[in-house]
């Protein structure tokens, strides 16, 4: 008794993580957070930030320091009179020294700007890749709820014939109908119950598909929310605004305008390795000597590092003459590159306004189908009662119901259809417009 009440308890506390239904939100920020193209983008700009780091402190002087010791047995060289003897010695010595390139060709402040480009890219294409996710689960969910709405359709479907073969038998018996309209009927709750099938299984298919993009376990039950409302999908942008916000601060648009960018700074450094680079250096060092055998005979560890101590200063050009047309063909490529790259910017941008075109124009298509697809399917709901009531009189045959309920069928597919790619639509064009896919939570 007290295990089979365990179970209960434990069966209630489970039951809501197993009967939660996800919303369109929902979905997207879990694809978001366990896409792993997400995650290599983020890997990729944390290493992006480590490159201008790096870049940055290669404008700073550099700064080293060593020490060294060593004990001579036998023969070796007294270092204050650099004469030979066959006592044993210890020396070591101190130093520290610092350098810093004053010049070479711009090349550290334009490295240090392509690596700021570059991590901007990088923030970019971590967007774009967090949109890309959001965008994939979004199509997903919506192929969800179109199919779950499709088998509501076709079961009912199925259900309305079935309901008609049972007043056709009757009215059979009656004598209002023949039996070829009665296996007409059947004929139809087959058809129907195929079609049910079907689309039973493009749901299966539909819900598989989104666990895969969600990377959302496929052994896992997944509810989702298929109440979509459309009040709130409402868009008053203008088309103009739309555009223009999309080729300002679209990802895709900001990244191609980044590479650019980063590729004529590339091209910058290419260029700027035919001019001489200066640079300047500095350092101190002392030493210490003495005799093992007669230490005494030495000044003092102390004394020594004062009486021993030098420093230097050094100032260095050096200028490129040649190098076997590195510096040439680097430059050629680099500008090639920067070529190539503005190219792309120009696809790129060509790309956004179609998109953003077409998307806004299947926005204000979709929305026009919708409203008469909700007049159609009132229109053909009277229409197809009106059949049934005369087919129950015996007024029409068989063919004039089916063909009424045909075109229920279809109007409510059209209408279901219309209605979720509208709700797309005005997503999309709020994200060419600047509103998030995913608001951050």
């Amino acid at each position: 008794m007290k295990k089979a009440v365990l179970t209960l308890f434990v069966s209630i506390l489970l039951t809501p993580l197993y009967s939660q239904r996800l919303s369109l939100e929902e979905c997207m920020a879990y694809a978001v957070e366990h896409s792993t193209t997400v995650g290599q983008r983020a890997n990729s700009l944390a290493s992006a930030r480590e490159d201008y780091i790096s870049a940055v402190a290669s404008a700073l002087p550099s700064l080293s320091a060593g020490s060294g010791g060593s004990v001579n047995f036998g023969r070796s060289v007294d270092p204050e009179t650099n004469i030979y003897t066959t006592v044993s010695t210890f020396s070591n010595s101190y130093s520290v020294s610092a350098g810093l390139t004053l010049f070479s060709g711009f090349s550290t402040i334009n490295g240090i700007r392509a690596a700021k480009v570059a991590r901007a890219m990088g923030v970019e294409n971590l967007q774009l890749a967090r949109d890309e996710a959001a965008m994939n689960a979004m199509a997903a969910y919506f192929d969800v709820v179109y199919y779950t709405g499709a088998a509501t359709i076709a079961a009912d479907a199925l259900a309305a014939s079935e309901l008609n073969l049972k007043k056709a038998s009757k009215n059979l018996e009656l004598g209002l109908v023949s039996p070829a309209d009665v296996a007409e009927i059947e004929a139809q709750v087959a058809a129907n119950d195929v079609s049910l099938t079907e689309q039973q299984n493009n749901l299966s298919l539909a819900e598989i598909r989104l666990r895969e993009v969600m990377n959302y376990p496929q052994d896992e039950p997944l509810e989702i929310d298929t109440d979509v409302r459309i009040e709130s999908e409402l868009v008053g942008a203008s088309f103009d605004e739309v555009l223009d916000n999309a080729l300002a601060n679209n990802p895709r648009m900001r990244s191609a305008e980044l590479n650019s960018r980063y590729s004529e700074i590339n091209y910058s450094i290419t260029k700027g390795r035919y001019y001489p680079s200066i640079s300047a250096g500095g350092g101190y060092s002392t030493s210490f000597y003495t005799n093992l055998d007669n230490a005494a005979a030495y000044d003092s560890w102390w004394r020594q590092l004062k009486q021993n101590r030098g420093s230097y200063v050094s100032v260095s050009m050096s200028i490129p003459i040649f190098s076997g047309l590195g510096r040439r063909t680097s430059k050629h490529r680099a500008r090639y590159n920067m070529s190539n790259a503005m190219l792309q910017e120009e696809a790129v941008r060509r790309s956004v306004e179609s998109e953003v075109a077409q998307t806004y124009s299947q926005m204000l298509g979709y929305g026009k189908q919708y409203v008469q697809g909700r007049k159609k399917v009132k229109a053909t709901e009277l229409a197809y009662n009106g059949v049934s009531q005369k087919f129950a009189k015996g007024m029409v045959s068989a063919i004039e119901l089916q063909t009424a309920a045909n075109n229920l069928q279809q109007a409510r597919s059209e209408m279901l259809r219309s209605r979720l790619q509208y709700i797309i639509k005005c997503r999309m064009v709020d994200y060419y417009n600047g509103v998030p896919l995913l608001q951050e939570r």
